[in-house]
C-alpha cells in the first residue's frame, strides 16, 4: 500500500504530524508497535505527574491542620491501588482521545513495529508499505548506568518503575535532572527514604544553576538524602533483600531498589537500512528537520533536540507545514523560547537564557530575583519558598531569561514566554497592571527589581 506521508511513532509529536497532513488531503499512515500517546502519555509524563498530583494533595492533607481544619486524629492514608486507579483511568481518556481525533482527521493507523527496508519501503509484521515522504518519530528508551539488572525487579527505569504495587521503604534515585527531581518528589511525599546520587554539582544542569542550587537546599531540609559528583562503583546484594551501593568516592549506600533517571537513548534499531547520519548517537538533522535523505524527517527524541512531548508535538506541527508547503517559516521551531517545567517540589519553570549562557554569548547584563517570602497569595497558601529570577540585557532593556522556582512556576513561566520571544522590554512589562493577591505578583516584583537595576546602569 502506497501513501503519501508515513508517520512512524504515535507519540505526540507524531500524532501532531500525521493529524495535520490528515485534514489538509494527504494519505497518512500513523505506525506504533506500542500504545498511542508513546511515552509520554503511557510511561511519561501523564502517569507520572497523575502520581505527582497524589503526592500533593497527600501533602495538603498532612497539612489542613494548619488552615484550621482538624480531621480529629485521623491520618491521611496512601491507598495504593486507588492512586493507580486515577492514573489509568486519566491514561485510558486521554488515549481514547488520541484514537478518536486521528480517525476524525483520517490518519490510518498500522499496528506493528516498523522497519525500513529500503529508502521508500517499510515493512510492518510481514506487511509492506510505501510513502513519498517518511517522518521518524520513534522516541527513546531509558538510558540505564552502568551495572543496571535487566532482570531484577527492584532495578527501574520508566518502562517499569509504572508497575509497583506498593511503595518501597527506601529508594536511591541516580540522576539529578527533571526526572529524578519528579520521581523524589514523590516519592519523599509518601514518607520513602530517597536518596539522590549524581556525578554533576548541581541538579537540573541544563537549567539556570540558581534553580538547581535552591532546590538541592529544599531537598535536603526536606531530609532527602544528596551524594553530588560521584557515581555508582558497584552494587551488592545484602541478605536483608536491600541493595548495597558502593560510591567512586567511597561511601555506601542502602536502599530497597534503585531508579535509573540519567537520560534517554534514540530508539534507531529499525534504521539500519537506511544511510542515516548521525550526531552522539541521534538522527542528524537540519534547521527544517530534514535528514540527509531528502524525503525524510525527524523529530522527538530521535533528534533530542528539545527532550520533551511539547517540543516533540511542536516539532510534528512544523514538519507537517513544511511538507504541505504552507505556514512553515510561521511555525519555525526556536528552542531558546521554549518553556520547561520541572514538577518537582518546589515546582520549576523556565523560559529563554540561562545566566551562563548569557555569559558565554558575550551579552552585558542585569539580573534580579524576587522572592516567594513577599507574596501574600503564597504566605496565604503556605507556599512562599522560591524564587523568580529575570535577566535583560543591560544595553537594550530586552529579557533574556526568566527563571522561577516555587508554587505555581510550572504555569507562571508561561505568562513570560512571549515577552522573552519577542525581546520586550522590561520597561513594557512595567506598564502591566497585577490583580491582587495571587502568586503572579512574584513576577510584578522581579519586574520592577530587574527595572531598578537597569535604572542604575
Amino acid at each position: 500500500m502506497h501513501y503519501d506521508v508515513l508517520v512512524i511513532g504515535a507519540g505526540p509529536g507524531g500524532v501532531e504530524c500525521s493529524r495535520i497532513l490528515g485534514r489538509n488531503g494527504k494519505k497518512v499512515g500513523l505506525v506504533e508497535y506500542r500504545q498511542i500517546g508513546g511515552t509520554c502519555l503511557n510511561r511519561g509524563c501523564i502517569p507520572a505527574k497523575t502520581m505527582l498530583y497524589s503526592a500533593e494533595m497527600f501533602r495538603h492533607a498532612k497539612r489542613l491542620h494548619e488552615f484550621g481544619i482538624d480531621l480529629k486524629d485521623t491520618t491521611p492514608v496512601l491507598d495504593f491501588p486507588k492512586m493507580i486507579a486515577k492514573r489509568q483511568e486519566v491514561m485510558d481518556k486521554l488515549r481514547n482521545g488520541y484514537q478518536r481525533v486521528t480517525q476524525n482527521d483520517k490518519v490510518e493507523f498500522i499496528e506493528g513495529f516498523a522497519k525500513f527496508i529500503d529508502q521508500n519501503t517499510i515493512e510492518v509484521d510481514g506487511q509492506r508499505y510505501t510513502a513519498d515522504k517518511f517522518v521518524l518519530a520513534t522516541g527513546a528508551n531509558s538510558r540505564k548506568f552502568p551495572g543496571f539488572k535487566d532482570d531484577d525487579k527492584r532495578f527501574l527505569i520508566s518502562d517499569n518503575i509504572f508497575e509497583m504495587t506498593q511503595m518501597p521503604e527506601s529508594i536511591l534515585i541516580v540522576g539529578g535532572g527533571p526526572v529524578g527531581v519528579e520521581f523524589a518528589t514523590f516519592f519523599h511525599e509518601f514518607g520513602v527514604k530517597v536518596t539522590i546520587v549524581d556525578l554533576a554539582d548541581n541538579f537540573l544542569n541544563f537549567y539556570d544553576s540558581d534553580l538547581g542550587k535552591y532546590l538541592i537546599s529544599q531537598y535536603r531540609k526536606a531530609g532527602i538524602d544528596i551524594h553530588l559528583e560521584t557515581v555508582i562503583d558497584s552494587i551488592n546484594d545484602l541478605d536483608s533483600g536491600k541493595l548495597e551501593f558502593n560510591l567512586k568516592n567511597g561511601e555506601k549506600l542502602e536502599a530497597d531498589c534503585v531508579l535509573s533517571a540519567i537520560g534517554v537513548v534514540p530508539n534507531l534499531e529499525y534504521l539500519s537500512a537506511l544511510n542515516l547520519e548521525t550526531i552522539r548517537g541521534r538522527v542528524k538533522v537540519n534547521d527544517d528537520l530534514k535528514t540527509n535523505l531528502e524525503h525524510i524527517f525527524a523529530i522527538g527524541d530521535v533528534i533530542g533536540k528539545s527532550g520533551s512531548a511539547y517540543g516533540a508535538e511542536r516539532e510534528g506541527l512544523f514538519v507537517a507545514h513544511e511538507i504541505l508547503g504552507e505556514y512553515a517559516d510561521f511555525y519555525k521551531v526556536d528552542y531558546e523560547f521554549f518553556p520547561d517545567p520541572v514538577f518537582c517540589h518546589p515546582e520549576v519553570g523556565t523560559v529563554g537564557l540561562s545566566e551562563k549562557e548569557v555569559i558565554e554569548k558575550g551579552i552585558e547584563y542585569v539580573k534580579a530575583k524576587a522572592f516567594y517570602l513577599a507574596n501574600g497569595k503564597a504566605l496565604l497558601k503556605g507556599s512562599s519558598s522560591g524564587f523568580v529570577k529575570i535577566i535583560a540585557n543591560k544595553k537594550t532593556g530586552e529579557i533574556l531569561g526568566c527563571h522561577i522556582i516555587g508554587n505555581s512556576a510550572t504555569e507562571l513561566m508561561h505568562m513570560m514566554t512571549i515577552p522573552v520571544m519577542y525581546r520586550m522590554k522590561i520597561s513594557d512589562l512595567r506598564r502591566q497592571v497585577f490583580g491582587h493577591p495571587v502568586v503572579t505578583e512574584v513576577l510584578k516584583d522581579a519586574i520592577t527589581a530587574c527595572y531598578l537595576e537597569l535604572q542604575k546602569c
